[in-house]
């Protein structure tokens, strides 16, 4: 039985969930489906946490919209390969910005991205004996 979610309504056929408008559409005009959360949905209703990014430093303050479309980007080409990839939690303070994510490759991803785009300094650290990273990037201007 096809399967599609009700909160980000990607599909699941034959066991493998994708984005597809059309197919989506297709789908609920015909008897068949049922609503279901995908792997990512399910992850944040539960709390499931597997990386914390914690972007800190004077250039945020100045460069925060920049900061906030690099976020989004990089969340939407992750979640396209990976579609438990999401961003859970996102808390902004003045110089900080602390994104939770439903997977470690995310969390290390956007470390990466922040230093390729910005410079500053990234520490990415493993929690040893679980798929678990915190990653930490400063740029003070």
């Amino acid at each position: 039985m096809t399967k599609i979610c009700p909160s980000c309504y990607a599909v699941c056929i034959d066991q493998r969930w994708i984005f597809d408008e059309s197919l989506r559409q297709k789908t609920m005009k015909k008897n068949g489906w049922e609503k279901h959360l995908c792997p990512g949905c399910e992850r944040v209703v539960k709390g499931k946490v597997d990386g914390v990014v914690y972007l800190r430093g004077d250039f945020l303050r100045a460069h925060r919209e920049e900061a906030k479309n690099l976020i989004r980007s990089v969340a939407e080409k992750k979640l396209r390969k990976n579609i438990a990839a999401r961003i859970a939690h996102i808390e902004e303070k003045d110089d900080e910005i602390i994104i939770e994510t439903t997977d470690r490759a995310l969390a290390e991803r956007l470390g990466k991205e922040f230093e390729r785009a910005y410079s500053g300094h990234l520490d990415i650290q493993w929690q040893h004996g679980s798929d678990f990273a915190r990653v930490y990037w400063t740029r003070n201007e």
